[in-house]
């Protein structure tokens, strides 16, 4: 009893904690920009109206922008948390799987070939779901507790990576610089008219991967204790495809956007422990606010200039990639 008590106090102050950090951060977001703008200004913008000048800069820059960070960087750390448990590796994340890269390559063809924003989405949509296909038969040959996905998932990165370069290398310099602008996970193309049907279709996903929180918990104790337990390779499966489908269509839609899946879990981790009904939710919230931050600090850092978020997040990753793996070793 006193455990639960003291597990409901840890998770209520948790909650509390997310509310205002999160409140602050989005309020933030919305005042800092090219153009800074008074809260008192926001707050009667969201109540009561205000000058179009301020409308179209809050409404149709600022919100949008908001609003696609939140939904991909919680995507992106549950995403994470899912291959961390499924591979029980805490490397593990879409973009070292090489998801990242078959996306930038798709990306880059549609880009290059000079064809529409919704081609573009559907080459790098498509450039994610082919090398998860890749990285499913290589599941399937060496298990998903195998570190020979994570070494093959890396060379898919670097395999597709060099495509990329490949294309650049018979481009204009124009069609270069639009798809590096894409590669560096831009969020600049945030539009309300596909923000719905990509909200409903991640949310959907991340309500999936809280029904299979109990799975989780027991995946994490290694192969043998979970299929003692009743866990089933089609389940593995199913979480599998529903951590890629998070990854594919978050990458589909703003370029690549490395490490939130493999810094979000680590930190919230020392928050709310290892259980996964209460890592998921907060994962994927955290991991949406990490991203507005980052996306705010690219908007402010070097104004009237823009550094895209991928960038902001590839500094801060990679930092926190070498502490994990310095604090853990090489074994192997």
């Amino acid at each position: 009893m006193k455990k639960r008590t003291m597990t409901k106090t840890r998770n209520l102050i948790i909650t509390l904690l997310i509310l205002l950090t999160g409140t602050g951060i989005l309020f933030m977001a919305m005042i800092l920009g090219q153009v800074n703008i008074a809260p008192s200004v926001i707050v009667e913008a969201l109540f009561h109206g205000t000058p179009e000048t301020v409308s179209i800069i809050l409404y149709k820059l600022r919100i949008p922008r908001i609003l696609m960070a939140l939904i991909i960087g919680a995507s992106l750390g549950a995403s994470g948390v899912l291959y961390q448990a499924l591979l029980k590796n805490p490397l593990a994340e879409p973009f070292t799987l090489g998801i990242s890269s078959g996306a930038a390559c798709g990306a880059a063809f549609a880009i290059i070939m000079s064809l529409s924003t919704g081609f573009i989405f559907a080459g790098a949509f498509a450039g994610s779901i082919f090398v998860i296909l890749l990285v499913y038969l290589l599941a399937r040959k060496f298990g998903f507790s195998s570190p020979a996905l994570i070494l093959g998932g890396l060379s898919l990165s670097f395999i597709f990576s060099s495509a990329v370069l490949l294309l650049f290398a018979f481009s204009s310099a124009d069609q270069v610089h639009k798809a590096l602008m894409w590669l560096m996970g831009d969020l600049s193309l945030a539009r309300y008219d596909y923000l719905g049907k990509s909200a409903i279709a991640l949310g959907a996903l991340l309500v999936i991967t809280l029904l299979y929180s109990r799975h989780l918990n027991i995946l994490s104790f290694g192969d043998d204790f979970a299929a003692s337990h009743g866990i089933t390779r089609s389940e593995i499966l199913i979480i599998f495809w529903v951590a890629s489908m998070l990854a594919a269509i978050s990458v589909s839609l703003a370029g690549v956007i490395g490490f939130i899946g493999l810094i979000t879990p680590h930190a919230v981790r020392v928050l709310s422990g290892p259980e996964h009904r209460v890592l998921l939710p907060v994962t994927a919230v955290t991991g949406g606010l990490l991203l507005v931050m980052a996306d705010t600090m690219g908007r402010t850092m070097v104004s009237p200039y823009e550094i895209p978020a991928g960038i902001i997040m590839g500094f801060f990753g990679g930092i926190f990639f070498l502490v994990i793996l310095l604090k853990r070793g090489w074994s192997g």
